[in-house]
Formats: C-alpha cells, sequence, structure tokens
C-alpha cells in the first residue's frame, strides 16, 4: 500500500501532464469540489484507491486540518499494519475485540518505547472515529468492541489528567529570557559561543507569549499590522484573534507597553535586516504567495490576490495557512507580513 498527502501548491508548481491526458491542473484545485489541500489517499498494489481507508479519510477531510489529518493518518497506517501482520492477518473491517486489545497491548506495553497515555488517547480516539463512521456508512452493523454508556470501553488506558501544575518563578523566567533567548552570560555580558541568529525575535516573541497567555499558534501567528507600536501614554495594545484561536473563537488579547517597546526593537532591527535579505526569494515565489496591494487598517481588511484570483480577508478570519503566505510590495521586493519571520522571510 502507498500513501499520499494532496497538495494544491506542488500541484500547481510541478505537475506534468501525461501524454494523452487532457487536465487543467489549476482549474481542477481551484474548482470548489476539488479535495481538501493536505487530504491523505491510499492506493492499493494495483495503483487503485484503498477502500475504506480513503472514504473514510474523505470524510474526515471535511471537517479536519492537514495537520490533524496527517496525524490521524499516521496512526491509522499503524493500526492497518499491526492487523496485516497478526497470524493469521486480519483487516480494518474484519478485525475483532480481541485483534485491537492485542492492539492497545502492544502500543502501551509491548513496544520499545511504551506509548504514553496521552498518545494512546489518540490513537485510541482515531480508532473510535472509523468504527463510528463504518458503522453509519453500514460496512458494520456494529463496532467490534463494547462501549459502556459513560463512554469508557476496552480500549481506554490510563490517565492523562496533570495534578502536579508546575510553573515558573519570575526569576526561573527573567534567567530563561536574559541566557537561553538572548544569549547573554549569567552575569549579564554577551556569550559569543551563542548560536541563535535572532535573540530579539526569540525573547519578544517569548515575553509576548508568556504576558498573554497566548498558545503556540496564536502567538507565533499575528500579523505585523495586527501587533502596533507602543502608544505614547503606555497604554496596552489588542489583538483579535478567531481563526487562530482555539477552536477558532473569538477573543481579544492585551499587549502590555513593556512587551510592544521590546516587539518595536525588533521589529526596527532583526526583522528589518531578514525582511530585506529576503525580498528577492520571495519575488521569485510571487506567483505562489497571498500579495496584498491594499490594507484597511480601520477595517482591518486586506485585499490581494492569490492564484490569480482576487481575495479579500477581514484580518481576525485569517488562518495561519494564508497569513504564512502573505506578502506586500516593497521598496527591494515583495515582504512578508507576518511579525515573527525566519530565514528566507516565511512565518515562523
Amino acid at each position: 500500500m502507498d500513501y499520499f498527502f494532496t497538495s494544491w501548491d506542488r500541484v500547481r508548481r510541478s505537475y506534468e501532464a501525461s501524454i494523452g491526458v487532457d487536465l487543467n491542473t489549476a482549474q481542477y484545485v481551484d474548482s470548489a469540489r476539488a479535495l481538501t489541500d493536505g487530504t491523505p489517499f491510499f492506493l492499493g498494489s494495483d495503483m487503485r484507491p484503498l477502500e475504506p481507508h480513503c472514504s473514510f479519510f474523505f470524510e474526515m477531510a471535511k471537517t479536519l486540518k492537514a495537520s490533524s489529518l496527517r496525524g490521524y493518518a499516521y496512526d491509522f497506517l499503524a493500526l492497518d499494519d499491526f492487523l496485516a501482520a497478526l497470524d493469521p492477518p486480519s483487516d480494518l473491517l474484519a478485525a475483532t475485540e480481541d485483534d485491537l486489545l492485542a492492539y492497545r497491548r502492544y502500543c502501551t506495553e509491548h513496544r520499545e518505547v511504551p506509548m504514553a497515555p496521552a498518545t494512546w488517547k489518540r490513537h485510541r480516539t482515531t480508532i473510535n472515529n472509523f468504527y463510528d463512521w463504518a458503522v453509519q456508512t453500514k460496512l458494520l452493523e456494529g463496532r467490534p468492541y463494547f462501549r459502556k454508556a459513560n463512554g469508557r470501553d476496552v480500549l481506554s488506558w490510563g490517565s492523562t489528567s496533570e495534578l502536579d501544575v508546575r510553573h515558573l518563578t519570575f526569576d526561573q523566567w527573567s534567567f530563561l529570557d536574559r541566557v537561553g533567548l538572548r544569549g547573554l552570560l549569567p552575569d549579564g555580558s554577551v556569550d559569543r559561543s551563542f548560536r541563535s541568529a535572532y535573540p530579539l525575535r526569540n525573547s519578544g516573541g517569548g515575553n509576548l507569549a508568556i504576558t498573554t497567555g497566548l498558545r503556540l499558534r496564536e502567538f507565533r501567528s499575528p500579523l505585523d499590522i495586527e501587533v502596533g507600536p507602543p502608544r505614547r501614554d503606555g497604554a496596552a495594545g489588542e489583538i483579535e484573534l478567531q481563526a487562530i484561536a482555539k477552536f477558532g473563537l473569538p477573543r481579544t488579547v492585551e499587549v502590555q507597553d513593556a512587551t510592544l517597546r521590546e516587539l518595536d526593537w525588533y521589529r526596527r532591527t532583526e526583522r528589518a535586516a531578514t525582511v530585506r535579505k529576503a525580498a528577492k526569494s520571495l519575488t521569485r515565489h510571487r506567483d505562489e504567495l497571498f500579495v496584498v496591494h491594499d490594507i484597511d487598517l480601520r477595517l482591518m481588511k486586506v485585499h490581494g490576490r492569490q492564484y490569480g484570483r482576487r481575495k479579500t480577508w477581514t484580518v481576525k478570519a485569517m488562518p495561519t495557512e494564508v497569513r504564512r503566505i502573505a506578502v506586500v510590495e516593497g521598496t527591494h521586493g515583495l515582504e512578508p507580513m507576518a511579525l515573527f519571520v525566519g530565514r528566507g522571510g516565511p512565518m515562523i
């Protein structure tokens, strides 16, 4: 069995039609009925779609993002490989409760590195989702294992609750910031052996996260226009979150004046230098980027073109995937709109 993940960008960039195949790839991937970007699909030994694998993930792709689909796909493949290696071999639709119990014991006890309860919980979620779908689509009359009224079943294992809340004191955080992120020695002098090229970005990002409670995806995804310069009266700034927030639930985050000043220092030095170096590289990939030509700061909307099509986004509604490729025309070429940028210009 072979498996792949759909990628609209790779199709646009690299696809070459076989002889006798008349297929307009750009028109296909832009179609309203095209597969969701990142959808996994599986091929059998005859290079034809493998069922029920493909149908299950086509259904999952209706509600999950590409990163989640990839994780579920690898969990699904691990179960499929385990069942095929049994003696006698089994498969997903023929698996019994004993087969699935054997898989649980293998993952949590017999592997070279047994899974932690939290990891097994994700694998169990994949199994539950598949058998719920198989029952709903009439592939099975019922799931092959019993589930109690409280939601627990024979695949339940371990506790994922952390009862010990661990924290950093202010002194510990200050030391981590100065020595671990900024590259200073404990006495405050410069550590010449420090290898990071972005101490201001790393420190600013860390302070933004720890003073606002932003999650990983949230604090690395803001655009430069969302985090304004420090105010003259020292008041806090605000970021309106929606698409990049957990579960997409909108909320407002306050950024304190001290953090705004640190971010502005980074913006005027490290970021400016990185953006200028990356301009030519980004310009070469213009066709793959969302090029913004008009920014309305009052309404917080951006207008631009992506793959030759006009696009208008409310900034807070922009998902991470769009933010990562959003650029504007600068003095030396295209410049990223992301606040925190890495080598080459893209969002970290």
